[in-house]
């Protein structure tokens, strides 16, 4: 993973990852050009429902989805909370919030089914897709290279023990899991944590766990993002917080008791770099000490989501403008109150992003019923979640020095109302023979994979840091990789 370029003219190196322009780090000039955020795309009605009686009227994806290539399936670990005083109904669930680990499958990634796994009774039956009790906010890691006993990997909150903490087991086929021996991790006395997702960045060897710590800033007691690393899963460092509310997240308060915090971060690797789905709390009403509903949040206000991005998984910046990367639905629909949490990442699927969140219809502390959660998806072209716009005068867009591997060029962008060219310079910033905005086959159509092609040249020339400069003309830039193997 590339890292952080303090000298712009020293060479980044760089592999085969997608280069999204999220941020300025591939960036050494543009011209002409503005940097949008793209929301997801949602569809008409949520994914998955609270249908059955041990889903208790909601479920929420603090959880995973993954496509299992061998078996031609989607995966889905997920959450729901059954509530208070059903213990007597699930031998086994112990806490009182009644958190309960679900499972179900699909083909389509839109319908989903809920298999019999038999692993435990509700109503004294067996014929549930229940796999574990008293934990919340489950991340699977899907680790190929792992011994088969552990090819799956989960950390979640532990509700079952006295001394608060993270809960990691390890699984041969994501079903039957074991608790690993070091339980709990990340230990806290005082505070309940709950909300966790795991990034795996494979080529460093490391996990990253973002998770919910509590923090007085501005005088609140706050829901802010700390992170902690590892590099077996086991052994965690000691928590850093990375991301804390600032005089912005409160510009819109109208009251002294109002406030913006975080509900948790989905923070995961994305092409060469990681990237976050940050749900955004604006807290109207903090009913803490005062009566409310038995299955009743004192926290009201509404939640969605916004975009997060880092090049090392711990220093990171929020998008710009801080619009929404997946924003509530208008009045009366399912998710017109809360977009509450989401995946812990993104399923890649085709030319396509899928990520599945959690739709809530009223604002956090409403009561139930009305409110219902239930789980949505959100899509985006491939590497669509930012773009690079020029309009019909052109602009440019010009990278710092990058050592690149040998292959094609591939680029992502939408040029079918103009055009796209690219120029290679060379380090010093000079135009590399044969390789001119001139000598380019300019691009005039959408595609997520166009190759680059010059006039007498198709792959980029070798042993040299490069310098790439964007030509748009009615176009949307989204991200460019090399293309090492004629079999990609």
């Amino acid at each position: 993973m590339s890292s952080q370029n303090t000298d712009r003219n020293v060479a980044l190196s760089t592999g085969a990852e997608t280069q999204l322009f999220v941020d300025d780090a591939m960036v050494s000039a543009k011209r002409g050009v503005v940097r949008t955020l793209h929301p997801g795309k949602k569809l008409e009605r949520p994914v998955l429902l609270p249908d059955r009686p041990w889903e208790g009227g909601r479920v929420y994806i603090y959880g995973t989805v993954h496509y299992d290539a061998d078996a031609q399936q989607f995966r889905m670990w997920y959450l729901t909370r059954i509530g208070r005083g059903h213990q007597h109904r699930t031998p086994g669930l112990r806490e009182r919030q009644g958190d309960m680990i679900l499972y179900a499958t699909s083909t389509d990634g839109i319908h989903w089914e809920k298999p019999e796994l038999g692993l435990h009774e509700f109503d004294g039956s067996r014929a549930n897709n229940i796999l574990i009790f008293d934990k919340h906010s489950p991340t699977v890691i899907v680790d190929e290279a792992a011994d088969p006993s552990e090819r799956y990997k989960m950390a979640a909150w532990d509700w079952s023990r006295d001394q608060f903490g993270y809960w990691v087991a390890h699984s041969a086929d994501g079903l039957v899991w074991n608790a690993y021996d070091v339980n709990p991790i990340l230990m806290n006395s005082t505070e309940t944590l709950e909300a966790i997702t795991v990034a795996h960045d494979r080529r460093a060897g490391e996990y990253f766990a973002y998770h919910r710590r509590w923090g007085d800033i501005g005088g609140f007691d706050r829901r802010l993002i700390a992170v902690c690393t590892s590099r077996n899963f086991l052994d965690w460092s000691e928590p850093e917080l990375i991301i804390v509310s600032d005089e912005q997240d409160d510009a819109w308060t109208q009251d002294p008791e109002q406030r913006g915090e975080f509900y948790g971060m989905s923070g995961f690797v994305y092409g060469d770099q990681f990237l976050g789905f940050l749900p955004v709390f604006n807290v109207y009403r903090d009913m803490r000490g005062q009566e409310v509903g038995v299955e009743q949040s004192p926290w009201d206000g509404p939640i969605e989501a916004q975009l997060a991005h880092s090049r090392d998984g711990r220093r990171w910046e929020r998008f710009a403008d801080r619009s929404a990367i997946i924003p509530r639905g208008g009045p009366g629909s399912f998710d017109a109150g809360c977009i509450l949490c989401s995946a812990d990442r993104p399923v890649v699927h085709g030319d396509e992003v899928w990520h599945y969140y959690t739709a809530i219809n009223t604002l956090h502390g409403g009561p139930m019923p009305p409110k219902t959660a239930t789980i949505a998806r959100a899509s985006w072209r491939l590497d669509g979640f930012v773009s690079f716009d020029a309009g019909h005068f052109g602009g440019t867009v010009e990278t710092v020095p990058l050592n690149l591997p040998p292959g094609q060029l591939v680029v992502n962008a939408d040029a079918s109302q103009g055009s796209l060219a690219v120029e290679l310079l060379s380090h010093e910033g000079e135009t590399v023979p044969g390789y001119s905005s001139q000598d380019c086959r300019a691009i005039g159509s959408d595609s997520v994979r166009h190759v680059i092609r010059w006039k007498d040249n198709q792959r980029l020339p070798a042993d040299q840091p490069l310098r790439l400069r964007f030509h748009l003309d009615t176009a949307q830039l989204y991200s460019f990789r090399v293309k090492t193997t004629e079999h990609e």
